[in-house]
């Protein structure tokens, strides 16, 4: 098994793993408080391998087909922020408030790093899950800090301004680099060696960064969690029903819009499996030393089997698409496919 694959594979345990020893060390020492000026270098860690493989110079492919730009950006930046603070106002109107911010804050900055490999698991279009993705990562920058302000700022006081300026930080700058490294390695290397042989790596360099750091955050705020430890089951239960609802009712839209399976499935991962890596950057920079970071530091161990989930409902999700049975969509796209 190659190191992509072990890291994605097993995910979720890599995740327990990382919570866990950050709540037994963190809450018996004090000490790694003294690794907290680490968090930087993470944040460039789990920032910059992600921002590699993005293609946004295929967002203007998006403008073209109205259906799929409409339903992302419908479901990723009006319904899904809604739906959040609805969950928000639910479950955590009495917690710590910078918990249910971070609550909202997780919901809302969309797209994981992984939509595209899971689209081409279940067989949809690949090509139109880098476009959704691209396209949502350039519409957070500036939509993000509006939400967060208009829906997060009933519990902390919230600064838009300062939001977008982390946004810029943690996607602009990460991004930029990406691209620039991107066609450095596909000049050296040609882009098929760099699809089978390159590409695959970053997405697990970028999970490591990621554990790191929720190990640090998680266990400097280890005796406030486990003196409080139903706000981890809230904030498990929170995702592990919104999410799904998410993926149900994106299905149910590209079935009233009469969409494919290939595209269904792309916007239904790309809207269903949010960001941790950002989630957690903007958490760190913007809310550090709180309680901001636990919902993204919780995630992975609900989304990664919600998304297994989805995959093994594929087929029963084709034939609620294609009742009369229209041909498998097995075309992900040939530029998709080129780095």
């Amino acid at each position: 098994m190659t190191f992509p694959e072990l890291m994605r594979k097993y995910l979720p345990l890599w995740v327990a793993l990382s919570i866990t020893l950050a709540l037994l060390i963190g809450y018996n020492t004090s000490g790694v408080k003294t690794l907290k000026p680490a968090i930087p270098f993470l944040l460039f860690v789990m920032l910059y391998p992600m921002m590699i493989n993005l293609r946004v110079e295929d967002i203007g492919k998006a403008l073209k087909d109205w259906k799929l730009f409409s339903v992302a950006v419908f479901m990723n930046f009006l319904l899904t922020p809604f739906l959040g603070a609805l969950w928000t106002h639910v479950l955590f109107s009495h917690a710590d408030p910078y918990l249910a911010t971070g609550f909202i804050l997780k919901v809302t900055v969309p797209c994981s790093g992984m939509v595209a490999a899971w689209t081409g698991y279940a067989k949809g279009k690949v090509e139109s899950a880098l476009i959704v993705v691209a396209l949502s990562m350039v519409l957070a920058i500036f939509l993000v800090p509006f939400w967060m302000w208009a829906l997060a700022g009933m519990y902390v006081v919230i600064n838009p301004w300062m939001i977008f300026q982390k946004m810029l930080m943690i996607v602009v700058l990460p991004l930029a680099a990406g691209l620039a490294t991107r066609k450095i390695l596909v000049r050296k290397y040609g882009p098929k060696s760099y699809k089978q042989r390159i590409a695959p790596y970053f997405p697990g360099i970028s999970t490591c960064g990621m554990l790191t750091m929720v190990f640090i955050i998680i266990s400097t705020q280890a005796k406030l969690i486990v003196g409080n430890f139903h706000w981890m089951l809230l904030v498990i239960l929170g995702i592990g029903t919104l999410y799904p609802l998410l993926f149900g009712l994106v299905i149910l839209f590209c079935k009233l819009a009469h969409m494919d399976h290939g595209n269904s499935m792309a916007l239904g991962y790309s809207v269903a499996a949010k960001n941790h890596a950002i989630t957690i950057g903007i958490a760190t920079t913007a809310f550090g030393g709180t309680l901001a970071v636990l919902p993204a530091a919780v995630a992975p161990l609900i989304q990664i089997p919600t998304m297994l989930l989805y995959l093994k409902l594929s087929e029963r999700i084709r034939k609620f698409l294609h009742p009369g049975g229209i041909p498998q969509q097995t075309e992900m796209g040939k530029k998709a496919n080129q780095p």
